[in-house]
């Protein structure tokens, strides 16, 4: 007995023994073509009492998993293959019914099979019609939702058991139903439900009813944004001020880098009545600032951004001067606004530095009618406008004013700015009549309500006059306008009283948030970050790792994983084999998450990873003489950069990197010898791993060694003894008295080319007590190309006493039950097929 060792440049060695061998597995081929039913036993198989394995459900999982793997054919799996899954997912729930983490994946499976594609050619003739899958989809969710349960698989279940519904009364009580039985197992469902609820009952326009099931909704979800906007649709009147704000801020929490929210968040709070909430909106047009630098880095701040956000810092005394600092960083930048420079003017005198205020204010004056005199004429108007507004709201000056407002409407008597600026400067020039002439062509304005209450106070209408002004607060408290009205009210010996309490607002938005009110702008970069972690750096040829990755709020605030979100739940792992076998394989592993619970502050959520799968599973089952590293790499929403290449959709967030090894098995005798020993003395995972190695050797033999003409890459050891051993080795265990070890060994020979030896081993077990050898057994041999497995197929499908069994031969291809039954079982392939009665065909 000899090894030969084949380096990567030596020829492989070809004996006249192997090439006997080969013949007779062609022969063997040949003999089946003409008597197409397997050695099979011609009994029902009659099952053992029920049987159980946690490992061998974790097997029939994995297998599960592969088989759905979009990845496993062009285009997706097939029907055949989703139906395959299907059985085999039953099957580990059937060897362990505490194996709740296949619930995900079955509910998957059934919900998406009417999605699969079918295929039509010689080994499937028809169409597999679509299965209604309510029942177990129903009993699945049922066990599988908790307070910790993915949303992803709930809500795909909810939505296909609403598809086989006929009508909204069906699906209403259905709904209900749900909720009863499963309602506080999980809030953030409960939400889902409650809000279905309600759209379904806005729809029979019971809106007293839709109204309350959205209510609810929101209060146990408040990132529940379609709740909120049916509130906001149908009942808006019965929203308070503080919810509106706690749901812009909560939105803000939510996605960091959603500037509409966070400008309207802004806008909301110094808009509210009475003043408490100017420092929360001065800080957040400070992070809206700090956004739009982050989002837009080559461009400079909008005046939509640092004019609210001056004039907010004007409000606060808090932030009072930060006025300047955003004046002086806008003329920076070589702008001139003088808006802008009338509120550090102003902001000036509330300091009390007077010399400062008299300075910046004259200054600008000079600098706007420099640029009114140098600009093109569309342009004057604009400048007109802003230099009336100084002299009526900023330096009080009634001849001025109406100076620079006539200019202003004579050169676009279209603006409505113009036209309320001239009124009221002719108010205040004691021009009534002409005033009232102006006002009444256009739109109400906090301008054109000043103008109205002079009107009044000169036509002696002092309480209307009131009245007028305090609508004028109310329409924007925070405004230059709306301090000059304040004033007239006093001097009226009037009190302007907030029509909503906002310290009352302030105290109930406080109460209600996990967080502060204003956000503090934190790069995402400093938000969120991803571990990917193994246990180990090497494992060994026989040891499977699997992963998990780590997402950690670093932030101050919860992370919501959600579509909306700064994170979407979209993971993706590409793997890099480095070595003794290079390769690439992108998307070896993509999911989504869809956590029902924010990541709190400081916290992880823990996602399992299935990494040894796919092709990286193949490459390294078929090498184990192979030594290399495997370069793994995470990428959050990933997304294709103009390189072509996987990144990030969040640049700033690097993908995470880790690099595991897996060394060579180094072959010789002795080795071998004790393997060998291993299955006729050891214990079940001893002889499991040793079926694990054979049937790797086996397939690199099959792929480097004999008359194969690849050229080994690595240190190749090779002799022509060799695979008679390995296949004497892996037909031991077939017979082994373990059933669990026969089918794990089955379960490593998915991959495997199978000759006449090993296909008798398994025909073996066709019949055997426990339906897991067969379910696997029936499974490897109707893979295997070259024969005619039809017959035990149908026989199966109709005689076998487990259904799990019946139900697979008719996924693999056999016709499915019909009443009548054949007189006898299909003939032992070793007879003569003709003069053996067969079943009948459908």
């Amino acid at each position: 007995m000899f090894i030969k060792v084949v380096s990567p440049h030596c020829s492989i060695a070809v004996h006249k023994s192997r090439i006997g061998k080969i013949l007779q597995v062609i022969a063997f081929f040949a003999f089946i073509c003409f008597f197409p039913v397997l050695a099979y036993s011609g009994t029902p198989a009659a099952d053992s009492e029920q049987v159980f394995s946690s490992s061998v459900a974790q097997k029939f999982y994995d297998i599960a998993c592969e088989l759905s793997d979009p990845e496993s054919a062009h285009g997706g799996p097939t029907a055949e293959n989703m139906q395959q899954a299907i059985i085999f997912l039953n099957a580990a729930i059937t060897l362990d019914n505490k194996a709740t983490y296949t619930y995900p994946k079955a509910i998957m499976l059934l919900c998406r099979s009417r999605f699969a594609r079918n295929i039509t050619d010689a080994n499937s003739p028809q169409l597999r019609s679509e299965q209604d899958y309510s029942e177990p989809v129903y009993k699945l969710l049922h066990g599988y939702v908790d307070k910790s349960s993915d949303l992803g698989p709930a809500r795909e279940a909810v939505k296909y058991l609403l598809d086989r519904l006929n009508s909204r009364d069906e699906r209403e009580k259905f709904l209900e139903g749900l909720l009863k039985n499963l309602g506080s197992k999980n809030k953030t469902f409960d939400s889902e439900l409650e809000t279905l609820l309600g759209l379904l009952n806005a729809e029979k326009a019971d809106a007293n009813t839709a109204i309350s099931f959205f209510m609810q909704a929101y209060a146990d979800n408040k990132y529940n944004h379609l709740a909120f906007d049916k509130l906001v649709e149908l009942a808006p009147a019965q929203i308070p001020s503080p919810m509106y704000l706690e749901n812009l801020r909560l939105t803000i929490c939510e996605n960091p880098l959603d500037m509409k929210a966070a400008l309207v968040f802004a806008q909301y709070a110094a808009s509210a009545p009475g003043g408490q909430l100017y420092d929360v909106a001065a800080d957040t047009y400070e992070y809206c600032a700090s956004l739009f630098t982050y989002l837009r880095p080559a461009e400079p701040l909008p005046a939509y951004i640092y004019i609210p956000w001056a004039v907010s810092c004007y409000n606060s005394p808090r932030n009072l001067q930060k006025c300047a600092q955003i004046a002086d960083d806008v003329r920076k930048t070589g702008r001139f606004d003088l808006i802008l420079e009338a509120i550090a003017g102003k902001a000036a005198v509330k300091t009390g530095d007077l010399k400062q205020s008299g300075q910046i204010l004259q200054n600008a004056q000079e600098k706007a009618i420099s640029t009114f005199n140098s600009e093109a004429a569309d342009k004057k108007a604009l400048i007109a406008s802003e230099l009336a507004w100084l002299y009526c709201f900023i330096l009080p000056d009634a001849g001025k004013a109406l100076e620079w407002a006539n200019k202003a409407y004579s050169i676009d008597p279209n603006s409505p700015t113009a036209a309320s600026l001239l009124a009221y400067s002719l108010a205040v020039n004691d021009q009534t009549e002409w005033a009232k002439q102006i006002i009444k062509n256009y739109n109400k304005t906090i301008v054109a309500d000043l103008t109205t209450a002079h009107i009044q106070l000169t036509e002696g209408q002092k309480d209307a006059a009131a009245e007028t002004l305090k609508s004028a607060i109310n329409a924007d408290p925070g405004s230059f306008e709306a301090e000059r009205a304040r004033e007239i009210l006093t001097e009226q010996g009037k009190e302007y009283v907030p029509p909503v309490d906002s310290s009352v607002m302030f105290a109930a938005l406080k109460n209600s948030l996990a967080q502060p009110i204003a956000p503090k702008f934190t790069t995402p970069d400093k938000i969120i970050s991803a571990r990917l972690n193994v246990r180990g750096s090497k494992f060994s040829y026989e040891s499977d790792f699997d992963g998990t990755v780590a997402i950690v709020n670093n932030s101050a605030e919860p992370l919501v994983i959600s579509d909306n979100g700064l994170f979407t739940g979209q993971i993706r792992v590409d793997a890099n084999l480095v070595g003794d076998v290079n390769k690439k394989i992108p998307n070896l592993l993509s999911m989504k998450i869809q956590p029902a619970l924010p990541i709190e502050p400081g916290s992880s959520l823990i996602v399992p990873l299935r990494l040894l799968t796919g092709q990286l599973r193949r490459m390294l089952l078929t090498h184990p003489q192979a030594s290399t590293n495997i370069e793994l790499t995470l990428y959050l929403d990933p997304v294709i950069n103009a390189a072509g290449k996987p990144a990030n959709r969040i640049s700033d967030i690097k993908p995470a990197a880790l690099v595991v090894q897996r060394p060579r098995i180094e072959l010789d005798n002795k080795f071998l010898q004790n393997r060998l020993d291993t299955l006729k003395k050891g214990q079940q995972g001893q002889k499991i791993k040793g079926a694990q190695l054979f049937a790797g050797l086996l397939m690199e033999q099959s792929i480097f060694g004999g008359t194969a003409h690849q050229q080994p890459p690595y240190k190749f050891t090779y002799a022509d003894w060799m695979p008679p051993l390995l296949k004497s080795a892996l037909s031991r265990n077939l017979a082994d008295e373990d059933w669990v070890v026969r089918v794990h060994t089955m379960a490593y020979m998915i991959s495997l080319p199978l000759d006449y030896e090993l296909i008798d081993a398994l025909s073996k077990n066709l019949n055997d007590t426990n339906w897991p050898v067969r379910i696997m057994a029936m499974y490897l041999l109707a893979k295997s190309p070259g024969g005619n497995f039809s017959k035990v197929l149908d026989w199966t499908a109709q005689y076998d006493s487990n259904k799990l069994v019946a139900d697979m031969a008719v996924a693999l291809g056999g016709t499915a039950p019909v009443p009548a039954k054949p007189a006898a079982p299909p003939a032992d392939a070793n007879a003569d097929a003709n003069s053996q009665p067969q079943p009948p065909l459908k």
